[in-house]
């Protein structure tokens, strides 16, 4: 279970059917999840969707801990997640 800041994205992805295997959000429908703007971080640069469950990149455990991982990163744009 994850509580944080990015709570609602967890909540959202854990909901996710696992039979699907790809799912792709804009950084628009992320937000519209959240319902917090992404820190500007998340729209330069790749590594901050790093698949890390230690170290700084805490908002990470929100969608590895709903059981997915990033693939694919269009900073700015779009981020798939696999399970």
């Amino acid at each position: 279970m994850y509580t944080g800041k990015y709570e609602r994205l967890f909540q959202a992805l854990n909901r996710k059917e696992k039979k699907v295997s790809r799912l792709t959000l804009t950084f628009n429908e992320r937000e519209d999840i959240l319902q917090f703007k992404l820190p500007a971080s998340a729209y330069k640069y790749s590594a901050w969707w790093a698949n890390e469950l230690e170290g700084t990149h805490t908002h990470a455990r929100s969608w590895l801990m709903a059981g997915w991982k990033t693939s694919e990163v269009k900073p700015g744009n779009r981020v798939s997640f696999i399970n």
